[in-house]
């Protein structure tokens, strides 16, 4: 009897060992494999050359999440990303996990996040203002925006610090300073000299982006860096690949 149950152990840490050297061999297939089909999707998707830098990540054990129906923990790094406009901002993409076939599955937790930098912010300041501002930095945690505007008959160059911030996924301006030619003067007195030019941003409403987006993109923040760039953030739908309407651009209705 003890040599049986001898026999019997051997033989399971033996079945134990071979599954162990098996899954050992399969995640490292995987870890091969998976990350260049990735960026192969990257780079279709983007339109991106050849020798265009593509990283991708995964963390966790690529066999255990293939065996959920994926992979999991995908972290994706573009630089220079071109966007529209001629913007191009430094990207990246998270998801828990990712269907084998987005097309037919759901990404969980998935994440989006554009770094743009300091000189591409013009396009960026002139959809959040309407078109009002001209130009656009960053500088002590706000959004300097400027443009020249006729005041007594003379072109006074303008300035208005916005604090930035995001809710329902629509992006809202908080005006915290005006200055003209050098004077600091209240939103007041800059409209009553101005007329209704500089509404959208000294008296703004809830600017809505959506309909800049695909509908299964939601902007979640936008953070201003001390180095000057703007980090914005957005989350993905779990369908925002695989349903058609979701990858359409959304709507402000």
């Amino acid at each position: 009897m003890a040599r049986g149950q001898s026999s019997w152990w051997k033989k399971l840490l033996g079945v134990l060992i071979a599954l162990a050297v098996l899954g050992g061999g399969a995640e490292l297939a995987l870890r091969l494999f998976v990350p260049s089909v990735i960026e192969t999707a990257v780079r279709s998707q983007l339109k991106l050359s050849g020798d265009h830098p593509v990283d991708v990540e995964l963390g966790g054990s690529v066999v255990l999440n293939a065996l959920r129906g994926g992979v999991g923990n995908v972290t994706v790094e573009v630089p220079d990303t071109p966007l529209v406009d001629g913007i191009v901002a430094d990207a990246t993409v998270r998801a828990g996990l990712v269907p084998f076939n987005p097309l037919n599955g759901e990404i969980q937790d998935g994440s989006v996040e554009l770094t743009v930098p300091q000189d591409q912010l013009g396009s960026i300041v002139k959809l959040l203002t309407k078109g009002v501002a001209t130009t656009g930095e960053v500088r002590d945690g706000d959004l300097l925006i400027g443009r020249s505007v006729t005041l007594l008959g003379q072109e006074i160059p303008l300035t208005i610090a916005l604090g930035i911030s995001v809710a329902n996924g629509d992006v809202l301006l908080e005006p915290k300073q005006v200055s003209a030619a050098g004077l600091d003067l209240t939103a007041e007195q800059i409209s009553q000299a101005t007329g209704a030019l500089l509404d959208p941003v000294l008296h703004p409403a809830p600017v809505c982006v959506r309909d800049q987006l695909p509908a299964g993109v939601t902007l979640t923040d936008v953070q201003l860096s001390s180095t000057g760039t703007a980090v914005i953030e957005a989350s993905l739908a779990p369908d925002a690949v695989s349903n058609p309407e979701q990858r359409a651009k959304g709507n402000c209705e």
